[in-house]
């Protein structure tokens, strides 16, 4: 399997750019490209006199796009060999040979002198080579020994015998290769950080070479010196930028540029200004802050694996466009996962504004499955000193893996864009977890930590971190009431298969789903009903497994290749925007709408496919009925559940009555309703027949007559010319009604899609000119006509089993126009779909907003605002219709207001629509049936 950039390659230009960003001088030669290799056995330290062929670097033997195509075993060395002649004027001083990393083990030599070793195949090191220099054409030899899993290594995700989580072995030279020449005094490294809240950045100047002295500073925007200084070499030293300091963000990734001279030296960097920790939000709950402020880490799990380049990717615009995919689906940050990247991808997540949580990688011992892989499902809880539990018995192995994590912290610490550190995952190699993340706060007090990601929590670090797949996730009260911040780092891992993009046949994923509107429904249904309540609780950060797939794993939101992204851009943009913004108003900010991209469907199509299942081709909103529903109930998957229902509401200046004719599979519920408005006087029946034989439903609204018949209430509605028919009649009240259909009059029709097997089809038909006449104890009242309005709320679909929904609606005239106004909330948030729309004599704007509704559930006779870009609107309460009934398994408790709705709403042409006491209602439903 090959990506673009992959079969594009150049093997005499791979990777050209300048490795390091973070420290750039204008002398460098790349040593990527085309090299001679040789495989020998592990007791060969002599260099070959004789090479098998060609590598192309710095992709590993076992990649594709290395050319070879062969693991290196645990008992073999690999040796490298290569020829370069440096240009005119090249040498200064200093020659530094630079590898951004080799896996595991390696020896260095240059022009036949061993030139220096390195152990650890995941940090850069650097040799000066100057005294092995001889001659115009230089040799560079490397040998490579990688022992993989064998031993207690450090060695992330590779497996010799590689299957699910685990991926291919990988060896050698992975990240570039190049020649630095340097004066004889050089900056060796930059420390750079930003003190946000002071303004200031504090910079340390570490040199090469020998003797003290001072390095010139000077940082800049725009072409601008803000600040310039001589500071001390090895001391850190803050600069202040002075007021008006640019903050960095994700929302705007702002950069100042840095140049520091030191002698002859000179060097170009960049800093970020910004701050993370963690803090109590307006409410007292623990939140991850950016920039003083509590900020949703909307995350993805990243392993960083390419199926043509394995650990290296094919290109620099493979690295971008997977940070440019993950940003445009509206994730802030990224996880990297037990992997360290090359310094350009973290500079690319610095200049594109991607947070990111960085793993250290994992080593020790083979792991016992119950140990990693128990918790998954059981609560198991171990103490990890116990250190041969967790594959860490060997001393020198837990050595090691702190050298290498004091390394990473100081390779990375001036990354603008790392967020967090994280040392162990899943109990991987784990052990004294709390004192391992003391550690990592005293090298770097700026950032958090996840001490333990996923399980075997010791209590440490600053978040409580939980790993959730096979269950239902929900914030668990010990993680709300925790000190530190509650983060769910891993979760999801749904699986989807796109022919022609998968690397085998093999699959794993944590729930399998065959075709891609499913799988896209059901991410989005996770992301809404599990995440978002979780992030209103006090959840501060998820990260979703994962950005692409991986070998087996066919569970990224992209293939492999990344030919193919699995979900449609914009609902997962607008589910994670959903998210943040229901994050912020949980932390104290002001609730915001949400606008949503809608389609508006133009043709008659069935709301159902064979099987029962949701018709993909049916999501969407109508201005006229075009939802053919007669499916619903039918198919292997359509039985159970399945909810269909009549709702007419007629409002008068003396009355308001409402009758619902409703079958829900396993019970008929009907009802009429009725309110005097002159004396606030209400009749009510209720009735509920058993299993729907009580109901008469057509299987397509307008398809035929819907009648209730029951002893407390018999309800009778008919399509006629013109218009529809409502009759109803109960001991003390009898209802004849038409509600008119004037020509060219238009209704919503809304598919919300919950999932490819829950969904609901509705239509809500406001403004419908009512005559006719209720009687009322044998007293008639006539409708009014010109100030008589009927409101159709038509349903078809199968719902979750516990809902609550928003539902206002009202309907007059203003301005010598017939207005009606419909909105709807939360049943309908994170589904794509909302239930608003605006209709002007008979012509219906649709808007696309989820709208936010404020509304006092302490007061319900309080005014109501429903606000959004294109709506703002005042519902003031005249009558409260308040019902609660509760048989456990079928319950509901209702809040209706009647009243009188004001404001103002766009319509499809950008004018403003006054609107002026039309009557209607704004309700707050919870219901389980």
């Amino acid at each position: 399997m090959m990506t673009t950039w992959g079969d594009a390659l150049d093997p005499d230009r791979v990777l050209p750019e300048h490795p390091r960003p973070q420290l750039v001088r204008d002398s460098y030669v790349t040593l990527n490209g085309r090299w001679e290799h040789t495989f020998t056995a592990a007791s060969a330290d002599a260099v070959p006199t004789s090479w098998d062929g060609e590598i192309v670097v710095p992709f590993s033997p076992e990649a594709p796009l290395s050319g070879v195509g062969r693991t290196l075993q645990p008992d073999e060395a690999l040796w490298y060999r290569r020829t370069v002649q440096l240009p005119d004027g090249f040498v200064r001083d200093r020659v530094l040979l630079h590898f951004g990393a080799v896996d595991q083990d390696c020896e260095v030599w240059v022009d036949g002198t061993r030139v220096g070793e390195h152990r650890g195949g995941y940090l850069p090191f650097t040799l000066d080579v100057t005294d092995a220099l001889t001659g115009d054409v230089h040799e560079v030899v490397v040998r490579v020994r990688d022992v993989t899993d064998t031993s207690w290594r450090s060695r992330g995700k590779q497996r010799l015998d590689r299957g699910g989580i685990w991926y291919t072995p990988q060896s050698g030279i992975w990240q570039t290769v190049w020649l630095e020449s340097v004066p004889a005094r050089w900056v060796d490294r930059l420390v750079l950080t930003p003190h946000l809240e002071s303004g200031e950045v504090e910079v340390c100047v570490v040199a090469g070479g020998r003797g003290a002295g001072e390095a010139e500073v000077s940082i800049g925007a725009a072409g601008r010196t803000v600040v310039g200084a001589d500071v001390a070499v090895g001391v850190p030293t803050r600069l202040s930028l002075g007021s008006g300091v640019r903050p960095w963000s994700p929302e705007d990734p702002f950069l100042y540029d840095v140049e520091v001279r030191l002698g002859d030296d000179r060097v170009t960097s960049y800093v970020g200004m910004r701050s993370f920790g963690t803090g109590p939000d307006a409410h007292g709950c623990t939140r991850l802050l950016l920039n003083g402020e509590p900020y949703l880490h909307a995350g993805l799990l990243d392993q960083g694996y390419w199926p043509d380049g394995l650990y290296t990717p094919p290109s620099d615009e493979a690295m971008v466009h997977d940070i440019r995919t993950a940003k445009d689906l509206g994730f802030t940050m990224l996880r990297k996962h037990i992997k360290i990247e090359p310094m350009r991808w973290y500079h690319h997540c610095d200049r594109l504004g991607m947070l990111v949580w960085q793993d250290m990688v994992n080593g020790g011992r083979r792991y016992h499955p119950a140990v990693v892989t128990a918790p998954v499902v059981l609560p198991v809880r171990l103490d990890d000193s116990r250190y041969r539990v967790f594959g860490r018995e060997d001393a020198d192995g837990r050595k090691e893996f702190l050298e290498e994590l004091d390394t990473t912290v100081a390779l990375l610490r001036s990354v603008p864009s790392v967020a967090a550190w994280v040392p162990f995952n899943e109990g991987w190699g784990q052990f004294d977890a709390d004192a391992v993340a003391q550690r990592v706060t005293a090298l770097d007090p700026s950032r958090p930590v996840d001490h333990a990601s996923g399980w075997y929590d010791q209590g440490g670090g600053d978040m409580a971190s939980r790993h959730v797949y096979f269950r239902r996730y929900r914030l668990s009260r010990a993680d709300a009431d925790d000190p530190r911040a509650a983060v769910l780092s891993e979760y999801g891992g749904y699986s989807h298969r796109v022919p022609g993009h998968v690397w085998g046949d093999k699959e794993f994923g944590y729930r399998k789903i065959a075709d891609r509107s499913s799988f896209e429904r059901a991410y989005l249904r996770l992301q809404h009903t599990q995440v978002g309540p979780a992030v209103e609780q006090g959840l501060t950060a998820f990260v979703y497994t994962q950005l692409a797939d991986v070998e087996d794993e066919t569970n990224g939101l992209m293939t492999y290749d990344r030919k193919v992204l699995k979900v449609d851009a914009e609902a997962v943009r607008e589910s994670n925007q959903r998210l943040r913004q229901r994050h912020d108003h949980a932390a104290g900010g002001s609730a915001r709408p949400l606008t949503v991209v809608e389609r508006e469907i133009t043709a008659p199509v069935s709301l159902t496919l064979p099987d029962g299942r949701l018709n993909p081709d049916a999501v969407g909103w109508t201005r006229t009925p075009l939802i053919t529903t007669d499916g619903i109930g039918r198919g292997r998957l359509g039985k159970g559940r399945n909810k269909r229902w009549e709702y007419w509401a007629v409002t008068t200046p003396t009355h308001v009555v409402a009758l619902v004719l409703s079958d829900i599979d396993y019970a008929a519920v009907h009802g009429l309703w009725l309110l005097d408005r002159t004396t606030g006087e209400t009749i009510a029946y209720d009735a509920i027949g058993i299993l729907g034989g009580s109901a008469t439903l057509p299987g397509t609204l307008g398809a035929g007559p819907a009648r209730a018949r029951t002893n407390k209430v018999q309800i009778a509605l008919d399509e006629v010319d013109g218009g529809t028919r409502l009759r109803a009649r109960t001991e003390r009240v009898q209802v004849d009604v038409v509600a008119h259909r004037p020509e060219g009059h238009e209704s919503l029709g809304v598919v919300v899609p919950w999932s490819d097997r829950l969904f609901q089809y509705t239509v809500k038909d406001v403004a419908r000119p009512a005559t006719g006449r209720i009687r009322v104890d044998g007293v008639a009242s006539d409708l009014p006509d010109g100030e008589s309005w009927a409101t159709l709320d038509h349903g078809r679909g199968r719902w979750p089993y516990a809902m609550h929904w928003n539902w206002g609606a009202g309907s007059g005239r203003t301005g010598g126009r017939v207005i009606g106004i419909q909105v709807g909330g939360k049943w309908t948030d994170g589904t794509g779909s909302v239930e608003n729309a605006l209709v002007v004599d008979g012509h219906l704007s649709k808007i696309s907003e989820e709208l936010v509704w404020s509304y006092d559930v302490e007061d319900w006779m309080a005014p109501w605002r429903i606000t959004g870009g294109t709506v703002d609107l005042t519902f003031t309460p005249f009558h409260l219709k308040r019902s609660v009934t509760d048989l456990k398994v079928f319950s509901s408790r209702t809040h209706q207001c009647f009243g009188h709705w004001s404001g103002r709403v766009q319509d499809d042409t950008g004018t403003w629509v006054e609107v002026d006491g039309l009557v209607g209602w704004a309700e707050d439903v919870r219901n389980r049936w």
